[in-house]
């Protein structure tokens, strides 16, 4: 039976009593933190800011990625709810946590399930838990979105359908956290967010911890209303022939600009970067026209990130 009984704020309790909330994070590589250089993903910020809210975890899993010291998690590249699935009653069984953080199902859809598919296994993985943890909090995520347009597609109608799986099931310990915000230079690659990226998961996930753990107070910026941000992107570049990989690291600024959309001029917010161009120019010398070239210094969106 489930009880309305909650873990106790870090700031209430001392001595003996003391244990921190077990919380696992649970999913693909962007629970383990690919396109971060630390691999962090976004579970060093929560941790930070539910500690300045009041509230002291211990992250619990079989794995262990990140920097600091409470870096265990379930986070497992490549792998699809499937996958998740069939080993999840033995880390539930081992590590008993308290709160589970579900982001599932971007392997499921990359690899052609579909979103009604993957959703009814989503569906299937939270009553899993529910039966291994009885009086655990479970919040389940919208997905990140891919940069990949089908994918993209399919992501939007996978996560339109989160919200009801949830909602049939009237677990008063069950919620919603939408992550599906999270995309476009926020990803350092196709799929995986940039430390940025993270900072705005840590931020969605602790918008919806906090009315049910009690926590409240400042707990750091709020990184959507940030207007200069470093972001990391991977790039491809061709250098004699050949293409190489790399990260590219800016700052963005969100400016305001005139943007064509339908035939109509409309004064749109949008994400730049400086970037410097070699310009050529030509003038007169001596009575010849003489080519140069200069730099300069130019306002440039992100392009196709597609292609990235």
């Amino acid at each position: 039976m489930i009880t309305n009984a909650r873990p106790t704020p870090a700031a209430e309790v001392s001595g003996d009593d003391f244990q921190a909330t077990r919380v696992m994070p649970l999913g693909d590589s962007i629970t383990r933190g690919a396109g971060s250089p630390t691999r962090s993903s976004y579970r060093m910020a929560l941790a930070e800011r539910l500690l300045k809210g009041g509230l002291e975890i211990n992250y619990v899993g079989s794995q262990t990625d990140g920097t600091g010291s409470d870096v265990n998690h379930e986070g497992h590249g490549g792998w699809t709810i499937d996958d998740l699935s069939a080993e999840l009653d033995g880390w539930l069984d081992m590590y008993r946590p308290d709160v589970v953080l579900v982001h599932a199902g971007t392997n499921n859809i990359t690899q052609g399930d579909g979103p009604y598919v993957t959703a009814r296994k989503l569906s299937a993985m939270i009553d899993q838990i529910r039966v291994a943890r009885p009086g655990a909090y479970i919040f389940v995520s919208k997905i990140v979105r891919s940069r990949v347009p089908r994918e993209a597609a399919q992501d939007r109608v996978y996560n339109s359908l989160i919200p009801q799986l949830v909602a049939k099931k009237r677990d008063a310990r069950l919620s919603v956290v939408d992550q599906s915000s999270v995309g476009g230079i926020d990803l350092h690659d196709l799929h995986h967010p940039n430390d940025f990226g993270y900072s705005k998961m840590a931020w969605n996930w602790y918008r919806a911890m906090a009315p049910v753990f009690g926590t409240s107070g400042d707990t750091g910026p709020n990184p959507y209303l940030m207007r200069d941000t470093v972001r990391c992107l991977a790039a491809k570049v061709v250098e004699d022939g050949e293409v190489h990989h790399r990260t590219e690291c800016r700052t963005w600024t969100l400016r305001t600009i005139t943007k064509t959309v339908n035939g109509v001029n409309r004064r749109v917010r949008a994400w730049q970067t400086l970037r410097e161009f070699r310009q050529t120019y030509r003038v007169r010398v001596d009575g010849k026209l003489v080519e140069r070239t200069r730099l300069v210094r130019r306002w440039t969106g992100p392009g196709n990130l597609s292609e990235f």
